[in-house]
């Protein structure tokens, strides 16, 4: 019953009168207008009509939106499909404009949609819809005014038989960023950087394993220098056809990327069972590289301000050999902050924090604490429980209606939990500037020696992945510069769609007081630890330059 997509142009076709909420806003959007070297994903939106009647009648679908339900998987055949939250406050867009940002905190999933019983795939497919919307109002806060849509797509993507099963997966999805704020000397910001994987996006955006980042996009920094490459994959498990449970991941297997055939892997580029993606970035095979900038300026040139798209890349036969095929399957829009220069106070008063490792830009006032995990307290298997007391302290700072200042061992937000603390951005929303640090701020030079299967940077890493760049000549060996390539996790967009203060502190070259770590009697891993006076935050993205010092 599979059938293979890769080279699908479609329509947007809206179901009922609501909205449609961000995802399928955004898709909407790219519709209206020609994206050079994109094709148009065949778009199906759920608005949130659909979602008041499903309350309405005490969490069941009315007949009429089963019927509708039906006909869409029918129109989409045996294609393997996504169903996809598209809430009113997600992807960063409505109907009217950009909205607040909240990226990938509800549950999504990827169905095989291959099962010769029609029935089971269309009992499969409404099990989706209902456990999206399910896993939403679990979500919601007493008297939220929010809402879920649906977005439903045709997953472009190659079908193969392996070693471990049939699987399905887009030869390469990824993450682009119009904006690199830690673009070098010699390139452009606005050249933007983007965050590719072989296989599945979950590899993008849940930062559970190493993937390839390209900084910036126009003229990016030899891949050699940006890590091993990848080694592990995601694919939808063609076997996992019948039924739900609501887990998000259900249907999805993380195989090692020897399981690929061969003919997959190899146009990428391969350093024995690592894919380097050698091939269509610095190579620019098949238009990778050349067709992504194209897309990103087109893009541009259509949206004011700053965005991020997720996209899939894959491979259709052409009369000279194969082509490349990109299609954008989310289109993100971020709230347009000033940039002005700032006039920071000469002196300033006490300095509890200085970096020029950081993004967001402003002024924040009049904190008064900091939440602070101690290197001298915080081990790795303390995380769950440090986790808690992060989300605890936020809520508690909700509730007075107050910022904070957030010092931790990076890599926040991860899902490896060898890399660090694996909070949720509503467990972290109220902070006003997020500081991460890695185990070398006890002490010890860096960077530590690790294992390959870790990312640079210390033990805990750090969501700003650092590197020591060499070269092919002495001037370059001598050149030392920090790349920050993990970019483009759900958990960054959503920091950087609130304008949170993120930085990262090298202890041999920032500034971090001391008297942040100082202990009390009593204290865990995680402290409360309030200023002898009130601080201000100064973040210039323009210098760049970041201050947390007292107020004057």
């Amino acid at each position: 019953m599979t059938k293979t997509i890769l080279d699908a142009d479609g329509d947007v076709v809206v179901y009922g009168r609501g909205r449609m909420g961000g995802k399928g806003a955004g898709l909407a959007r790219i519709a209206e207008g020609p994206v050079l070297r994109a094709r148009k994903l065949p778009t199906r939106i759920l608005t949130t009509s659909i979602y008041d009647r499903y309350l309405e009648l005490g969490g069941r679908f009315a007949a009429g939106d089963v019927r509708t339900l039906a006909g869409i998987l029918g129109e989409l055949g045996g294609t393997p499909i996504s169903i996809r939250s598209s809430a009113t406050d997600e992807a960063g867009i409505t109907e009217g404009g950009t909205a607040v940002l909240r990226a990938g905190e509800n549950a999504s999933f990827m169905l095989p949609n291959n099962h010769p019983e029609p029935g089971r795939r269309f009992g499969q497919f409404l099990l989706a819809v209902h456990f999206i919307y399910q896993d939403f109002l679990r979500k919601q806060p007493p008297g939220g005014g929010e809402k879920m849509a649906v977005v439903i797509n045709p997953i472009p993507g190659v079908h193969e038989e392996t070693d471990a099963g049939p699987i399905y997966f887009p030869l390469v999805s990824g993450v682009a960023n119009s904006h690199f704020p830690y673009a070098l000397k010699n390139q452009d910001p606005r050249d933007g950087f983007a965050r590719i994987a072989f296989g599945h996006g979950y590899a993008t955006v849940l930062d559970q394993f190493p993937v390839i980042s390209v900084a910036t996009i126009r003229d990016p920094v030899p891949l050699k220098m940006m890590g091993p490459g990848q080694r592990q994959f995601y694919a939808l498990d063609m076997t996992k056809n019948e039924t739900l449970s609501g887990q998000e991941l259900e249907t999805i297997r993380l195989l090692h990327v020897r399981f690929a055939p061969r003919s997959r892997r190899e146009p990428l580029g391969l350093d024995k069972d690592t894919i380097t993606f050698a091939g269509p970035v610095e190579e620019d095979r098949f238009g990778f590289r050349t067709g992504l900038i194209e897309v990103m300026d087109a893009l541009r040139a259509q949206i004011s301000g700053e965005f991020q798209i997720e996209f899939v890349f894959n491979l259709v036969p052409g009369s000279d050999g194969p082509e490349g095929v990109f299609h954008i399957v989310q289109l993100t829009q971020f709230p347009e902050f000033s940039h002005e220069p700032l006039l920071f106070p000469d002196p300033p008063g006490r300095v509890f924090i200085a970096t020029r490792s950081f993004q967001g830009h402003g002024v924040k006032r009049d904190i008064r604490a900091a939440v602070v995990v101690s290197p001298f307290r915080y081990r790795a298997d303390r995380r769950i429980e440090v986790k808690a007391r992060i989300a605890e302290t936020n809520a508690a700072f909700r509730a007075k209606g107050e910022r904070f200042i957030l010092v931790v061992p990076g890599r926040l937000g991860s899902g490896n939990a060898a890399w660090g603390i694996p909070v949720a951005f509503r467990d972290v929303d109220q902070a006003a500037a997020i500081f991460e640090y890695g185990v070398d701020v006890a002490g010890r030079a860096e960077p530590l020696h690790e294992p390959e299967e870790l990312s640079k940077g210390g033990v805990y890493g750090s969501h700003f992945l650092y590197m020591i760049q060499g070269g092919y000549d002495e001037d370059q060996k001598r050149l030392r510069t920090r790349m920050y390539g993990t970019q483009g996790t759900h958990f960054l967009t959503n920091l950087v769609g609130h304008n949170i203060i993120y930085g990262f502190l090298s202890p041999l070259e920032d500034t971090l007081d001391p008297w942040l770590f100082k202990s009390d009697e009593g204290d865990g891993a995680a402290a409360v630890r309030t200023f002898p006076r009130p601080v201000t935050i100064m973040a210039d993205s323009t210098v760049p330059r970041c201050i947390v010092a007292e107020s004057a």
